[in-house]
């Protein structure tokens, strides 16, 4: 996916952010002034921080997916990729944040699988098993409630879990399923 100099810059500064402060406390002026960009700019290309914040976490699962030969790799480069940047997920998933922004995280994620598994000619076992579902919305929903499951679990032990107990854990909750349900 090509993406324009302009939303790179807006999707960057929305993560140099996330590395400091919770999303909610996040502005759109804060994120025009860390982009260097002007407020008309941002609302060219989005319809509000939570618009930007879809594409940055759609634009970087799709990217953790295409660098994935396989879904178990996926799981492992998911998860070090986690591990590399607590401190976003952190501010995504604020002790006071809404629930609707963990809400927002299951429907893009589930987004993600659902197109991957219209799109992707590798289809790993979760992918078949999404495209093979009489409702492949719900069953990619499902699985996207897994792994955030997952993965706000990890960050309620402070990540003290270690990344390969952690990964291990997404592997038993998901691929088991997967691959029952694909038989």
């Amino acid at each position: 996916m090509k993406m324009n100099r302009t939303v790179r810059d807006f999707q960057n500064a929305l993560e140099t952010l996330l590395r400091k402060k919770p999303f909610e406390k996040i502005t759109v002026d804060q994120i025009c002034n860390e982009a260097l960009l002007h407020r008309s700019s941002f609302y060219r290309y989005f319809h509000d921080k939570y618009d930007l914040l879809e594409q940055l976490i759609n634009n970087r699962l799709s990217q953790l997916i295409a660098s994935a030969p396989t879904e178990n790799d996926f799981i492992e480069i998911a998860a070090n990729y986690l591990n590399d940047n607590k401190d976003i997920f952190r501010h995504l998933s604020a002790d006071n944040a809404n629930s609707t922004l963990y809400t927002e995280m299951i429907r893009i994620t589930s987004e993600v699988l659902l197109k991957q598994s219209e799109d992707d000619q590798r289809h790993g076992e979760i992918l078949k098993v999404i495209s093979n579902s009489e409702d492949p919305d719900l069953q990619s929903y499902a699985f996207a409630g897994a792994i955030m499951g997952c993965l706000y679990w990890w960050q309620s032990k402070n990540y003290d879990v270690p990344v390969e107990e952690a990964v291990e854990f997404v592997r038993q909750s998901v691929l088991p399923f997967s691959t029952n349900s694909a038989n």
